[in-house]
């Protein structure tokens, strides 16, 4: 029978957060709670210089605890993914989730407003 604390671990999956600061990355890793409580960063590290850099430390750090993990980059959720993949291609994941974020940002980006003129009186002369 498993202990409560590995059945615990196996159901729970952690938000990496991923962000550039200026030229580098870093990253933080939450434990999510129930009913939407959003806790302190549980770890954290920085200073890699390409955001591929940044998923191999994700993996190494994470990869003997959970499977899966959810993502966010530079403040958009772009889906969960497995370790292993971070592990085995980090560049490929790298990628994808940059385009995952861009995308969100075009969608997120507001729309420039366009008034027309109203046209005013016509004036004799």
């Amino acid at each position: 029978m498993e202990s409560n604390g590995q059945a615990q671990q196996r159901s729970l999956q952690p938000v990496v957060e991923l962000r550039a600061e200026g030229v580098s990355f870093a990253y933080a890793v939450r434990a999510p709670r129930s009913k939407g409580v959003i806790p302190p960063s549980s770890y954290q590290d920085s200073g890699f210089a390409t955001l591929t850099d940044c998923l191999r430390d994700v993996a190494k750090a994470l990869g003997g605890n959970f499977k899966r993990i959810y993502v966010r980059l530079d403040g958009h959720c772009v889906g969960e993914r497995d370790i292993a993949e971070l592990k085995e291609a980090p560049e490929k994941v790298a990628v994808e989730l940059q385009l995952e974020c861009d995308a969100l940002n075009t969608l997120l980006k507001p729309a420039a407003i366009t008034v027309p003129k109203k046209a005013g009186p016509v004036v004799a002369e």
